[in-house]
């Protein structure tokens, strides 16, 4: 009967291709996150992941490749996030259901601050090849937020319109600014900020639709006279 050939002492066994791109990513966006993308380096990443900085080149290239996987990672993360919330709340009344959103942006930046962190350092980096990558990145989460946002104001019976995107952003760029002041200071009242904003948005909101109302009441006398 042969013998079992035992593997003797040496280096370990390489991880599968897709566990060493993940944990490359991993490192990569605690990395960026720390030092922004000029301060980040790619023996900086190589050492977070705890892999040799070749293995990094093999499978990204060099930094700005990883800087764009990175980003793109972190997009996909943002977009499954927000996704799942507007979902979750897709049947609550009006003011809940914006609440609610808000509240997921602030868990965003507690739960997945490094990826925030990543696409705002993309954003104001003044870094023109991985710009491209934000200015996309922005427009993805935006797209998504829109969407969504378009399908409640309408079956709240409000028709803004064009003006949709002007709230997507208002709704995103206010939630974003204030989750990253509450991040720096936790001194802030995260319930009472979310609270604010909420009521900003609804009462804003309600006026829109007061005023529909107010129109088209008006344009039914205007017909009947």
């Amino acid at each position: 009967m042969a013998e079992t050939v035992k593997r003797g002492p040496g280096r370990p066994r390489a991880l599968p291709l897709a566990e060493q791109c993940e944990a490359v990513l991993v490192a990569a966006r605690r990395v960026f996150a720390e030092h922004g993308y000029r301060g980040a380096t790619i023996e900086r990443v190589a050492r977070e992941a705890n892999m040799p900085r070749p293995t990094v080149y093999e499978l990204f290239g060099g930094k700005d490749e990883l800087f764009r996987a990175v980003v793109d990672d972190a997009a996909d993360r943002i977009v499954a996030r927000l996704s799942a919330s507007f979902g979750e709340s897709a049947d609550y009344p009006l003011r809940a259901f914006v609440r609610h959103n808000f509240a997921a942006v602030f868990d965003l930046f507690e739960q997945d601050g490094d990826a925030m962190t990543v696409l705002i350092h993309a954003e104001r980096g003044n870094l023109d090849p991985p710009m491209f990558a934000a200015e996309e990145t922005r427009r993805r989460v935006l797209a998504e937020v829109n969407g969504y946002t378009r399908s409640r104001w309408e079956s709240a019976g409000l028709d803004i319109g064009d003006a949709n995107e002007i709230m997507a952003v208002m709704f995103f760029r206010m939630a974003e600014g204030v989750a990253v002041r509450q991040v720096e200071d936790g001194n802030w009242d995260r319930e009472a900020l979310i609270d604010l904003m909420t009521e900003f948005t609804v009462g804003g909101l309600e006026r829109l639709l007061q005023r529909g109302r107010i129109i088209e009441a008006a344009g039914r006398r205007a017909r009947k006279g």
